[in-house]
């Protein structure tokens, strides 16, 4: 049974001058042909490509009332449902656009999936013809400001529309497996779509194949992930389908254009039906130019059984109402994701009586792809206390959201490991992201707290976390516990690794970001554990683990502390910094600042500025990486756990199911360990 009916057309190339004889009838005798089809349709799509751009025409009135008349003869009797997406032939050409486009592909990095926001807004200027006939036709595409791609929403359906020509506008030459769409802007689109639990369709100009390789590679997993497994488009002036992901489908329709019966062209359209057992119906019709009408054309049509599978997408309800999390004086209370449908990771909301802390299951970790990163590791980022202790004596980092929160104690063991176990045995069935299921494991005990404190209970829960891991099958890459500076824990430490307690490799990370009276100011716990007796430590640790030692390294800019002091992390400074530190001992870990409660960047930094202040690194002899938070927005990562449950989304039946099975792999290793 129908649930959705549609007309697909493309290539309008509407032309005021020099219209081929052929072009003109066929448009004319177009809109009689569709009066005379079965009406009933819920839309009519029309993939980019309105005006022909060498005419250098700017009124779009022309092509409006084309497609009114359209309508008009598809006998509906509301508003007309259009859905359209802009092409390349809709944008303004120039030299400054040549340039802003090769300055947006040089800046890219399509890991992030974002483009630099002063070119994006340069970039999105270029389309005024579009612009000007959406809001002259009031079709239901809907667009904003902030996103080059925009949706349309229908009862039965919804659809993604993605602005394929958002990096057009050179020549065709350069153009080829070059375009860029934004992954991320993309993956925030079908981020809303996804809550609306409705099979979702994708639209766009340009085919999939002329997108940069790892630009498609993101957007085909994207659309695999959340079950968009058809995408219509055109451009090519030619007719095809194939498959562009193990489920999904594209469609290139032809245009509505063509001169001889030479010309390489093909004009034709398609209806399409999406019908209740998820089957996608497509039936072609073409121009014949020597009959001079309109014709179906079975040899082009497409069956494509069950494409969507409705039960999956909307059978979610019934099940979360049978579950229930069982009772654990340490439980999970909900999630934020970090990035577009949690590409950058997950922030996990725990509570006991009535405190809160967070912890985070991280996708990925680098920002910057040029360094060599073991791309099968899943890291998670654990909370060892409500608050920080620091806080309470007024010697909290000046930097850090935890500081600014109440000390409410320290967390036990089981409630330590409970979040390792959790989020590792979620990933280890992860339904998301699969590649991360035969992920080795890091753990880094530096959420909230000062990890140093808690080193007993970090110890033990280390141990309950081997096991299971072991009982998993899972492989543990590293535990990290991070400090800024107490040096009992470090010697306490390296007595126990002398003493081969742990099965698996563990290391410090220690929490530096200046050095003399600047990291008494900025942290002044420097006043009871000097960096330089911390260094020293430190050294004696790397003598028994021959495993070089973390040192992260905050990049302000122009950042501001509650109290009004500012600090900037320049290139000089940062080579004085580095002078106290032994790059036989130490490696170097460049972290990207997130806005607070306790202060703020002035001025965003650069990745030219972050790169600059890399390559200091490697001029010094250093190992290093240049690290991100993945959570600016939602205070998270780098220390900064805030415990805010603004945006928290409630725990669903899968998280529910994980977090049951967690519980109860703890109490098995809490009742091994106890027999022994």
């Amino acid at each position: 049974m129908k649930k959705f009916r549609w007309i697909h057309l493309s290539d309008i190339h509407f032309q005021t001058k020099n219209v081929s004889f052929n072009t003109q009838k066929l448009r004319e005798k177009l809109p009689e042909f569709l009066a005379g089809l079965d009406g009933n349709f819920d839309a009519m799509i029309i993939t980019g490509d309105f005006r022909y751009a060498p005419e250098k025409e700017n009124n779009p009135q022309k092509v409006v009332d084309y497609i009114n008349l359209l309508c008009e003869k598809l006998r509906w009797t509301d508003t007309p449902k259009v859905i359209t997406v802009p092409g390349n032939h809709d944008l303004d050409r120039g030299s400054v656009r040549t340039a802003v486009i090769r300055s947006a592909k040089d800046k890219y990095q399509p890991n992030m999936g974002t483009f630099d926001p002063e070119l994006l807004g340069q970039l999105l200027g270029g389309f005024n013809f579009y612009n000007n006939m959406h809001e002259k036709l009031r079709d239901v595409s809907q667009w904003d400001g902030s996103n080059p791609h925009g949706i349309a929403e229908f009862d039965e359906c919804n659809f993604l529309l993605l602005n394929t020509a958002v990096t057009a506008g050179l020549s065709s030459e350069e153009e080829q497996h070059t375009l860029l769409l934004g992954s991320s802007y993309v993956a925030e689109k079908l981020d809303y779509l996804k809550k609306k639990n409705k099979p979702v369709i994708a639209i766009g100009h340009h085919a999939l194949e002329l997108l940069s390789t790892e630009e498609k590679r993101e957007i085909t997993n994207l659309f695999e992930q959340e079950g968009v497994r058809l995408y219509l488009c055109g451009h090519s002036h030619s007719q095809e389908a194939d498959s562009f992901s193990q489920n999904g489908r594209y469609v290139n329709i032809g245009c509505l254009l063509q001169k001889s019966k030479t010309e390489a062209v093909r004009a034709s359209f398609d209806i399409g039906e999406l019908e209740t057992d998820g089957t996608v119906k497509l039936t072609s019709y073409k121009w014949d130019i020597d009959q001079k009408n309109w014709f179906a054309d079975p040899p082009y049509d497409r069956d494509y059984r069950s494409l969507y599978d409705f039960p999956k997408i909307n059978d979610n309800s019934k099940e979360k109402k049978h579950i229930k999390l069982v009772e654990n004086p340490f439980t999970i209370v909900g999630y934020t994701l970090l990035g577009s449908l949690g590409c950058d990771g997950i922030k996990y909301y725990w509570k006991k009586d009535d405190k809160y802390v967070e912890s985070i299951a991280f996708n990925r970790r680098l920002r910057n792809l040029k360094i060599k990163e073991d791309a099968d590791i899943s890291a998670y980022t654990i909370s060892t206390s409500f608050g920080c202790v620091l806080s309470a004596t007024e010697q909290q980092c000046r930097f850090c959201e935890t500081g600014t929160l109440k000390f409410g104690g320290h967390l036990r063991a089981e409630d330590i490991a409970l979040q390792c176990i959790f989020m590792a045995e979620y990933d280890s069935n992860c339904p998301s992201y699969k590649q991360v299921r035969n992920n080795a494991r890091e753990f880094a005990f530096m959420g909230q707290g000062e990890p140093g404190y808690c080193y007993p209970a970090i110890k033990r829960a280390i141990m309950y976390t081997d096991y299971v891991m072991d009982k998993l099958g899972q492989k543990v890459s590293r535990y990290v516990i991070s400090t800024c500076g107490v040096t009992e824990f470090i010697q306490a430490l390296t007595e126990d690794l002398k003493n081969s307690v742990f099965k698996n490799k563990i290391t410090i990370h220690l929490s530096l970001h200046e050095i003399d009276e600047k990291r008494n100011e900025l942290m002044p716990i420097n006043n009871i554990y000097d960096y330089q007796e911390v260094i020293a430590c430190c050294k004696k640790l790397y003598q028994v683990t021959n495993e070089k030692i973390g040192v992260g390294i905050l990049m302000f800019d122009k950042y501001q502390t509650k109290d009004g002091k500012s600090y900037t992390l320049t290139p000089k400074r940062l080579e004085e910094i580095l002078s106290v530190l032994d790059n036989d001992v130490f490696r170097i870990d460049l972290c990207f600042v997130n806005n607070t409660d306790a202060g703020r960047q002035k001025h965003e930094l650069s990745n030219e500025m972050a790169d600059a202040l890399f390559q200091v690194v490697l001029d010094k002899g250093f190992e290093g990486k240049i690290f991100t938070s993945f959570g600016d927005m939602q205070k998270s990562g780098c220390g900064m756990l805030s415990s805010s449950m603004e945006n928290k989304s409630e725990v669903g039946s899968t998280t529910i199911e994980h977090f049951n099975k967690a519980v109860q792999l703890l109490q098995e290793v809490k009742e091994y360990c106890y027999e022994r």
